[in-house]
């Protein structure tokens, strides 16, 4: 049975402005899907490739979707105006709050494209009977590669002999150089990222623990991983990577005190959320030598800031937070979403949100 005329907004996704995915998956159950334009001022989304740059384009745009929504940014008012009258929105960045769904009274679900839901008030859509939804696992191998990635580059001082190779030098007398198999990583969080991350370590050699207090011990054990505390694998660990969502609870979980603990030879990987580490209190140890370095795919501000000392320093690694990021999740992450929408719109059509 159509529940048309249901409206679908696809909120503040840059790359994403040709829906035909997610256009597939709604029209069977007769639901429109309306894209937005997020463009900020300190990166214009002309800039972005994939965006439409003309006016002919933005008239293609318009013919390929329902509707076309230009905003100058994902302010609360923006979002807001363009999602009027929708009963789902799927989101990437921009802040869902208790005043955009007060303001969206035929909102029923609420959908994340990705793993954290850290940008959406939970609690206000639950008092509001408004669903939630993220797609859990649509991208752990790619971030264990990421991870693994990141380790290998610091391990082996890639950018220290690629900047040497490029300013016409030969450097052969690199110190340290430890080998993988001889090292210990410590994940913090082990969920199916830490899982992915553990199996390709212990494939280097590495040994593996873990602090997690969910965790299931036996199953840890049966596949060769050592649960530990916190403060132990802080002092024991070679590298200690984080593999946990955001919260009120596990904000700035890594701060002055946690590095302190660290050795000064060992590393810290972040490939979750950027306010798991104080990044003060980061950049302060790396200038002290407190650790060694660290590298990261996310922080506590997104874009980095131009600004930002860590850019200048040659004992860290830097990606644009791109670790679950490869042709294959991003596909597998937009099916999943729109079916897991389209399912809960399916069921719950006709009904009146609470």
């Amino acid at each position: 049975m159509s529940i048309a005329p249901l409206r679908v907004v696809i909120v503040d996704r840059h790359a994403w402005y040709l829906p035909e995915i997610e256009k597939e998956k709604f029209r069977r159950i007769g639901a429109e899907v309306v894209v937005g334009w997020a463009e900020t001022p300190s990166r214009p989304a002309a800039a972005d490739e994939g965006c439409p740059k003309t006016e002919e384009e933005r008239r293609r745009l318009s013919r390929l979707t329902s509707d076309y929504v230009s905003l100058a940014e994902t302010t609360e008012d923006e979002v807001i105006r363009m999602a009027r009258g929708a009963v789902a929105i799927l989101v990437v960045r921009a802040d869902i709050s208790a005043r955009v769904m007060d303001a969206l009274p035929d909102l029923r679900v609420i959908a994340r494209y990705g793993i954290g839901i850290d940008n959406i008030d939970v609690a206000a859509a639950q008092k509001r009977g408004i669903a939630v939804v993220n797609a859990p696992g649509f991208c752990a191998r790619e971030v264990a590669d990421h991870t693994m990635m990141l380790i290998l580059a610091l391990s082996r001082q890639l950018t220290y002999l690629q900047d040497g190779l490029r300013a016409g030098r030969w450097p052969r007398a690199v110190s340290p150089l430890r080998a993988l198999y001889s090292q210990t990583i410590g994940l913090i969080g082990f969920g199916g990222i830490g899982q992915e991350v553990a199996r390709r370590a212990a494939a280097f050699g590495m040994s593996v623990i873990t602090y997690d207090p969910f965790i299931d011990a036996v199953r840890a054990r049966e596949i060769g991983v050592t649960p530990v505390g916190l403060d132990d694998l802080l002092g024991r660990a070679d590298y200690v990577s984080l593999h946990l969502p955001l919260s009120a609870q596990t904000q700035h979980l890594i701060g002055e005190q946690q590095l302190a603990l660290m050795k000064p030879t060992a590393f810290l990987v972040n490939t979750s959320r950027g306010a798991l580490v104080d990044e003060c209190a980061l950049i302060a140890s790396l200038e002290s030598r407190t650790i060694a370095g660290a590298g990261l795919d996310v922080f506590e501000t997104e874009p980095l800031p131009t600004n930002s000392p860590l850019l200048k320093r040659s004992d860290v690694v830097l990606t644009s937070h791109i670790g679950g990021y490869s042709d294959e999740s991003a596909e597998h992450l937009r099916r999943m979403v729109a079916h897991t929408v389209a399912e809960l719109l399916a069921t719950c059509a006709g009904g009146a949100r609470q």
